[in-house]
């Protein structure tokens, strides 16, 4: 605790010829941002998934507000600086980030045929019989009732649950 009091009060110190900024602002501004990208690196799995890019868009903001405060003649308030921060990474995260990420194209999977092993009611699960293995599924539209031995298309899958439609509503 002494000796990080003792250097944040030699970097206070620290005098540079032409140079009349606050090194601990400086010092703030690069720390955030450096701290903001390590974040990112170390977030777990289903939180980086939900917050793709976030915390380094914010750190990369924080690093270019400590560039431009080296850069420039007036130093505003550090609360004008937080403000300044603010608006500038909310305006990334908005506008810039989903530049950066890839957009999924999204493709329509050609429909697989599938047997119901149960029936299917309006709501419900029943089994059915996919590639093999007995799945359990659910019909598309939450009306419709399934018998067993029917021929199904699988749709799509959510979770272990295969989202299927009757034949028939293709055939007709």
């Amino acid at each position: 605790m002494l000796l990080s009091s003792s250097l944040i009060w030699v970097l206070a110190q620290i005098s540079i010829p032409g140079f009349t900024h606050n090194p601990l602002l400086l010092l703030f501004w690069f720390g955030s941002g450096a701290l903001l990208c390590l974040v990112e690196l170390l977030l777990p799995k289903p939180l980086a998934k939900h917050f793709k890019l976030v915390p380094l868009t914010m750190g990369v903001v924080a690093f270019i507000e400590a560039f431009l405060l080296w850069r420039a003649n007036y130093i505003p308030p550090f609360n004008l600086q937080v403000i300044y921060w603010m608006f500038l990474s909310t305006a990334c995260v908005i506008w810039v980030r989903p530049m950066v990420l890839k957009r999924k194209k999204y493709k329509v999977p050609e429909a697989a045929e599938a047997k119901t092993l149960t029936e299917i009611l309006p709501g419900q699960r029943g089994r059915v019989v996919y590639e093999g293995s007995s799945w359990q599924a659910c019909c598309d539209d939450r009306s419709l009732a399934i018998p067993p031995n029917q021929k199904v298309y699988v749709l799509r899958r959510e979770g272990n649950t295969l989202i299927v439609a009757p034949d028939n509503l293709f055939n007709s």
